[in-house]
C-alpha cells in the first residue's frame, strides 16, 4: 500500500489547485456587467410587451425619439462645423468684431483703451517695464487689426518691424517703442519715464484716430 504524503504537502497542493483560474470566483466587475446586461434584457422584454399591447402609442413614441435623435445629431454637427459653415455662430461673431486681437493682452485688459489706462497706472507707480510691455502689445494689436502685421507668438520684434511697411504712418512710433521695449523688457535696462509717457500719448491718439473700442 502506497504511503500518503505528509499533511503539509497535501495542504500546499490543495491551495495550489484552488488558486487556479477555473476555481477563482468571478470578479465584482464581471458580476456587475452580467447584472447590467440582464437588466437591459428585462427592459427590452418589457418594452416589447408594451409595444405589442399599444402599437399606435409605440409608433408615436418611436417617431418622437427619432426626431429628437436627429435634432441632437444636427446640433452636434453644427457645433463641430461652426467655423467653416457660412452661417456658423463663430463666423458671425468674427463678422461683428473683425480683427479684434485683445487676446494679445493676455488677460491684462479687455480692450486697447483700458490697456493704455493700465499702462499709465503702471507708469505712475514706477513700474516702467510693465507699462512698456502693455503699450507694445497695444500697438501690435492695433497694427494687426489694420493688417499691417500678423501677430503670432513665435515671431520676434524683428519679424514685426520687417512686416510693417516703411510708409505706414505709425512705423516710426513702432520702431521707437520696439527699441524701448527691448531695452526695458528684454535687457532689463532702465528707460526714461518721459519717453514712455510720450509714446503712451501717441498710442492714445492712434486709438482715437482708429475709433478703437473704449
Amino acid at each position: 500500500m502506497t504511503a500518503l504524503p505528509p499533511p503539509e504537502q497535501i495542504r500546499e497542493t490543495t491551495r495550489a489547485i484552488l488558486a487556479r483560474g477555473e476555481f477563482a470566483e468571478p470578479s465584482r466587475w464581471h458580476e456587475m456587467i452580467l447584472e447590467f446586461l440582464q437588466a437591459i434584457k428585462q427592459w427590452l422584454d418589457r418594452l416589447g410587451s408594451w409595444t405589442e399591447a399599444h402599437p399606435d402609442l409605440a409608433r408615436v413614441v418611436f417617431i418622437a425619439a427619432l426626431v429628437l435623435l436627429i435634432a441632437c445629431l444636427a446640433h452636434l454637427t453644427y457645433l463641430a462645423l461652426a467655423d467653416v459653415l457660412p452661417f456658423g455662430r463663430r463666423r458671425k461673431a468674427s463678422a461683428r468684431a473683425p480683427g479684434a486681437r485683445w487676446d494679445i493682452l493676455e488677460g491684462s485688459a479687455a480692450d486697447w483703451r483700458e490697456a493704455l489706462e493700465l499702462a499709465r497706472a503702471r507708469l505712475g507707480e514706477g513700474n516702467l517695464r510693465r507699462a512698456i510691455w502693455i503699450a507694445h502689445r497695444v500697438l501690435l494689436g492695433l497694427l494687426d487689426e489694420q493688417g499691417a502685421i500678423k501677430f503670432a507668438g513665435w515671431k520676434t520684434n524683428s519679424h514685426y518691424l520687417a512686416e510693417c511697411a516703411r510708409e505706414h504712418p505709425w512705423r516710426a512710433t513702432f520702431a521707437e517703442l520696439t527699441e524701448l521695449y527691448e531695452g526695458a523688457v528684454y535687457a532689463d535696462r532702465g528707460a526714461a519715464p518721459e519717453a514712455a509717457a510720450a509714446l503712451l500719448a501717441r498710442l492714445e491718439d492712434f486709438c482715437r484716430d482708429t475709433g478703437a473700442a473704449a
